[in-house]
């Protein structure tokens, strides 16, 4: 009876176990770097909304300015995952560079 254990058998274990979580990680910092853009851009929002004139056609109240500011997250969320400006992108190489 040949009772051998070959030791890489469980170093291969743990080495596929490193690369999904690493991995698993990867993608969640991608995502939270995409989530920054996005607020900075809706934050880029905010800024240009608020230089337009206050005095127009249409008066403003509560709820159009809660809908304007639904609008805008989600366009800035559109924005950032789909055509990214590239800010996501470059703090996410940022963060890498010392992996």
């Amino acid at each position: 009876m040949n009772l051998h254990v070959d030791p890489r058998m469980y170093i291969n274990q743990n080495s596929r176990l490193e690369t999904t979580t690493v991995s698993r990680d990867d993608a969640k910092l991608r995502e939270t770097c995409e989530e920054f853009e996005a607020v900075m851009v809706q934050m880029m929002f905010k800024a240009m909304r608020g230089s337009e004139s206050k005095d127009g056609l249409i008066e403003k109240d509560m709820a159009s300015e809660v809908y304007r500011d639904l609008f805008d997250g989600e366009a800035a969320r559109e924005l950032a995952h789909q055509q990214s400006m590239g800010l996501g992108q470059m703090i996410y190489q940022q963060l890498t560079v010392n992996k």
